[in-house]
């Protein structure tokens, strides 16, 4: 094992690539995933999982900060 005031310097490369990946990219993939399929997971309810998938308006007067003077 190594001594404890000496560490590696190498990174695995499996390690090393995925630290390269953004993370934006993962999370597009994986997103495109459960919506390609359609279908209630299985540890989710159907009626939960239909909810989920809505779309939220945004109120333009809540997402603005308050601005005292």
């Amino acid at each position: 094992m190594y001594d404890r005031a000496e560490f590696p310097d190498d990174v695995p490369i499996p390690d090393a690539a995925e630290q390269q990946r953004p993370t934006v990219d993962s999370l597009f993939e994986e997103e495109s995933e459960v919506q390609e399929s359609g279908d209630v997971p299985l540890e989710a309810d159907a009626a939960d999982w239909q909810e989920q998938q809505r779309t939220v308006p945004v109120d333009p007067e809540l997402e603005e900060p308050d601005r005292r003077e």
